[in-house]
């Protein structure tokens, strides 16, 4: 009788066991699947926003009501067939929606250097794949779009700010992808030249 009282209670353990990590594993996915909807609404939010801006190209428009940003610019790499849109302000708030337009450097598709941050794992993942020689494409809210060509692709430490200071276009993440440990010192830095701009009075989203 005591055998069996044991195996019973062995069972109920194993079952309660097998409820709680149930009820974890849906705890984590629905709050991925959370994420992944914020995610995707705020991207959503984003491409309205610049939608917006292209027909009122002077207004800063916040793509959702309590932002303090607005996007800036759409950066695209035609050899990928990927676009992202890029908010104004490097905070870390910005960067985990959309690439972020560095304003301690030139303003974008100016005559100095700019620079466009985003995280190596989710936006600027495909910085991975670019190659020197690959164009990149860049379209303003003015109506401008501008094409460079990468001239350089080298990993910096973060404190190097010179390494972004030529004349270009410069984009920067974290380096090295899938590294184990975040916020390391290495960034990654792809540099581009301009190589011709045009305007359009009606702008493609």
């Amino acid at each position: 009788m005591a055998k069996g009282k044991r195996v019973a209670a062995r069972a109920s353990y194993w079952r309660y066991g097998a409820i709680a990590l149930f009820a974890l594993g849906a705890s984590f996915f629905a709050q991925g699947a959370y994420m992944q909807s914020k995610a995707w609404l705020a991207q959503w939010l984003i491409e309205r926003a610049w939608q917006q801006s292209l027909a009122a190209p002077g207004a800063n428009i916040p793509p959702w009501y309590y932002a303090d940003t607005h996007v800036v610019a759409k950066l695209s790499a035609p050899h990928l067939a990927l676009e992202r849109f890029v908010l104004a302000g490097s905070s870390g708030r910005n960067l985990a929606f959309a690439p972020t337009h560095d304003e301690a450097f030139g303003p974008l598709g100016g005559e100095g250097a700019s620079v466009i941050a985003a995280h190596n794992d989710t936006h600027f993942a495909f910085l991975r794949h670019v190659q020197v020689g690959d164009e990149l494409s860049l379209t303003l809210r003015d109506g401008r779009t501008l094409s460079y060509r990468i001239d350089s692709k080298q990993v910096v430490h973060q404190s190097d700010t010179q390494a972004a200071a030529a004349s270009g276009l410069h984009l920067v993440t974290c380096y090295p992808f899938n590294s184990p440990v975040a916020g390391t010192e290495l960034r990654l830095l792809v540099s581009a030249s301009l190589i011709s701009s045009s305007s359009s009075s009606t702008t493609n989203a």
